[in-house]
């Protein structure tokens, strides 16, 4: 990777030995005090008091444990006796916290960040160069950096290369010098802290992100980044190298640079020590996660992509709270979000003299929701809008709903086979099982066994390490090393579960129920599922290890597969072999205890349920009970409450139209019906939502548009569930007339049956341009209301079909 040259100009403060203007006095000892700055400073005792006209801020002082911690801890006092808030791991962090949850907050709760550096603190790897990573991530230009020792000694990450440091590396000598000389000068520095602390600047910086954070809502990938760089990172130098050729001399048309591979080969590493290490370049970071709808979602990604750039450059910044719907966010579709909030304000920021600037977004096949990848699709219609000085290097598996939109590009592939990855593993290798391979005289041999068995992913050599290191696997019995990935599953579950009747009776069903759900299941549904007591939850689980991890998301402890590799293997029957668990059968127990829970009633339902009951009852061919659900309605509104519900509306419309075919021939009319009966039902119930308004429909828009943003996104959003439910229930009302078309009278009855449908869709292709909702939903209400003239050309058609002859 080329380097990157550090310049620094030190920054110095001119004391003046006297002031032509006025003169004070100590008022400890009576002194002649010296102007420093804009501070007055006494010999002896150090800066003399004066009024505070600043705001105090909360700061986060990190700095390494060495013989430095004295200075950081005397300027921690002085911040303090300015009436400051100072972070300062001694005192915050108490006996039994989560040391990286207290500094991950600290820094997220401060509004300046203060870093001292030293050899120690800057070591690598250290925690100090984790806590510049995630400032740098969320507090962008609002750090100051401290040289406290020499520039010779200290290796500065180059995430920080373009901030200006204070030089105190000296500070030991002054001191050493005399207190005269020590106050004098430590009075200097300390008043070029206080100024860039106490600057009108600094404290703007502050306000400006909180106002965009309460905007754009963005949301963090800090956990993950910080999981991938926990396990360390090794080789990968080619890819580096490829990355910053591109970025410095690629042609300026090319926006995007696509890193492809298969699971396991590394992609999501690389993209984490990407961000971590080249923050000078990378500006912005998303890595998209399977099981975590948020993070999946295209409109969401724009939104926290706009903020980390706010965050890093300040005219883009200024740019983005000056928009006038900057408020008003929840009205724009994924598309508009792109257009407004990145593409359209970038090509207004300066461009002129800056080197390209990187936006990485890892993993992007997790944003597949059943056959499509919206935020793939987005990114391939939009990123060719991007200025020529941002560039995009997005990772992914080579999966055909990512390579279809993004074919018009050159992707660079991390091929398993290629010299260069061969190199990297085997580098791997020799580093992590040094200590065995010194006990073989021919340790190159067995080097080139395991990178055979390996198929070349990067995931296979990091477990075939660890079972080394555990005593699970021997260097001795080469003739037992594992065959590709999925082979080291299948030892694993071996050696887990040697009892295979054991397995099938106690873990088979949970993990069916695991691998099937949509998003980790909570523990209190797999607990219910089987009746289990806390503690027999806990004991059925536990055999699963780190694979399968429990974890926190809100207040639900939920359980899922450390990988997506290794769901996939175990759904794989050719592949896991006796170990195969069916899907099939994890959605047939989920939709049978979802289902009790729904005759129960649908609001005392788990909120998993809510938004995922109808998948696994149609994945579990329980198609009546989908088309109740339908006829009865409540869950449908229930589960559209939800973040991207016009999707999932489309999702339960791919389901019941399906659904019909899958019935037997002489019953699907009938339930065409049944389903035209329940989108119309829906649908006027979202109608109604909003036709029982107090006031006027124009005006209510106004009003909730201005007085409160959620509440407006929550009135077009039902807009956009009437749409799709107003276009279904036209759609299957066609289905059904086809599927009987000699009943005339059945088709009119049928077709005036929806007419009060029918014209508030009418009205709504009208008004959706005079509220101002969005001109996306103009566009889409016109274009869909062509079910409904469809379903009236149909009906007058067997009308003539079934009219007497002369």
């Amino acid at each position: 990777m080329a380097s990157v040259r550090h310049k620094r100009r030190p920054v110095t403060t001119q004391a003046s030995g006297s002031d032509t203007q006025e003169s004070r006095s100590c008022p400890q000892c009576v002194e002649k005090l010296t102007k420093v700055g804009a501070f007055w400073v006494c010999p002896t005792h150090g800066q003399a008091p004066g009024p505070k006209r600043f705001t105090a801020q909360r700061i986060f002082l990190s700095y390494g444990h060495d013989t430095n911690e004295e200075l950081a801890c005397r300027i921690k006092g002085d911040l303090e006796q300015r009436g400051h808030d100072v972070w300062f791991d001694k005192t915050e962090i108490k006996g039994g916290d989560d040391w990286r949850r207290s500094i991950t907050d600290g820094i997220l709760h401060s509004q300046r960040v203060v870093f001292f550096l030293s050899k120690h603190s800057t070591r690598d790897p250290g925690v100090c160069r984790d806590e510049i990573a995630l400032a740098i991530g969320v507090k962008g230009g609002n750090i100051q950096t401290i040289l406290v020792e020499s520039e010779t000694d200290v290796q500065p990450p180059v995430n920080i290369s373009h901030i200006q440091w204070l030089d105190m590396h000296d500070w030991k000598e002054q001191r050493a010098a005399g207190e005269a000389t020590w106050q004098l000068w430590y009075s200097s520095r300390l008043a070029e802290i206080i100024r860039v602390v106490e600057s009108d600047e600094s404290f703007r910086f502050a306000g400006e992100i909180e106002t965009l954070h309460g905007h754009l809502k963005p949301i963090r990938s800090d956990a993950r980044i910080y999981d991938l760089l926990r396990k360390g990172f090794f080789g990968r130098q080619w890819l580096f190298e490829a990355v910053e050729k591109w970025r410095l001399h690629t042609k300026l048309n090319s926006r995007l640079f696509w890193i492809t591979g298969d699971p396991g080969v590394g992609k999501s590493a690389f993209a984490a020590q990407l961000t971590h290490t080249r923050s000078d370049a990378v500006v912005a970071a998303q890595f998209v996660e399977w099981d975590k709808a948020d993070h999946r979602d295209a409109g969401r990604v724009a939104s926290s992509l706009a903020f980390q750039l706010a965050t890093r450059l300040p005219d883009y910044r200024k740019i983005l709270l000056a928009l006038p719907e900057i408020d008003k966010l929840d009205s724009k579709d994924p598309d508009e979000l792109f257009d407004y909030l990145l593409a359209n304000p970038l090509r207004n920021a300066i461009g002129g003299g800056r080197e390209r600037y990187l936006i990485v977004i890892d993993a992007l096949d997790e944003a597949s929701d059943a056959n499509r990848n919206p935020l793939v699709e987005m990114l391939a219609r939009n990123a060719s809008r991007l200025p020529e000085w941002l560039g995009l290097i997005v990772t992914s598996r080579p999966e055909s709903n990512v390579k279809s939109p993004l074919q018009g590009m050159n992707p660079v592939v991390i091929d398993t086979f290629t010299e260069a990855n061969r190199t990297d593993l085997r580098e791997f290798l020799q580093q992590n099982l040094a200590p065995q391979l010194h006990e073989h005289s021919e340790a190159g041999r067995l080097i080139d066994q395991i990178l055979e068995k390996s198929e070349g992913v990067f995931l296979y050599v990091e477990r075939f390490c660890e079972d080394v290191q555990q005593g699970h696997l021997s260097l001795d019995r080469p003739e037992h090393f594992p065959q590709g990935l999925g082979g080291i599953f299948s030892q694993w579950f071996q050696r887990q579960f040697p009892d295979l009747e054991r397995f099938r009776k106690d873990l088979r069903s949970p993990l069916r129920a695991i691998l099937a759900a949509r998003e980790p299941i909570p523990l209190t549904i797999l607990q219910g599922l089987f009746h289990w007591q806390d503690e027999e939850l806990r004991d059925a689980l536990r055999p699963l290890g780190s694979l399968f991890p429990i974890t926190r998301v809100a207040n639900f402890e939920v359980i899922k597969p450390s990988h997506k590799s290794i769901a996939d293997w175990l759904v794989d029957e050719a592949r896991a072999g006796k170990y195969f668990v069916s899907t099939k059968e994890g959605h047939r127990i989920l939709a049978e205890y979802g289902w009790n829970k729904y005759l129960c009633g649908v609001d005392s339902m788990e909120l998993y349920f809510i938004r995922y009951l109808i998948d696994h009852l149609y994945s579990a061919s329980e198609y009546q009970k989908v088309v109740r659900c339908c006829e009865e309605g409540k869950l449908f509104l229930k589960r559209w409450q939800y973040p991207s519900v016009w999707v999932q509306v489309e999702d339960v419309a791919v389901i019941a139209r399906d659904m019909v075919d899958g019935f037997p021939t002489e019953d699907r009319q009938r339930y065409a019906e049944v389903l035209a009966r329940s989108f119309g039902n829906v649908a006027r119930g979202l109608r109604d939502t909003i036709d029982n308004c107090e006031q006027p429909l124009h005006l209510y828009a106004d009003r909730v548009r201005e007085s409160d943003t959620s509440a407006f996104a929550e009135y077009r959003d039902t807009f956009y569930k009437f749409l799709y439910a107003s276009t279904k229930a036209a759609a299957f009302a066609s289905e059904s007339i086809l599927r009987d078309s000699s009943r005339a009278q059945f088709a009119r009855r049928l077709q005036m049956e929806f007419q009060d449908v029918k014209q508030w869709h009418s009205y709504l292709t009208t008004a959706s341009a005079e509220l101002g909702l969005s001109g996306k939903l103009e566009d889409e209400a016109l274009e869909l209301y062509a079910a409904w003239e469809a379903l009236e050309n149909l009906t007058q058609q067997v009308e003539q079909n079934d009219a007497p002859d002369g």
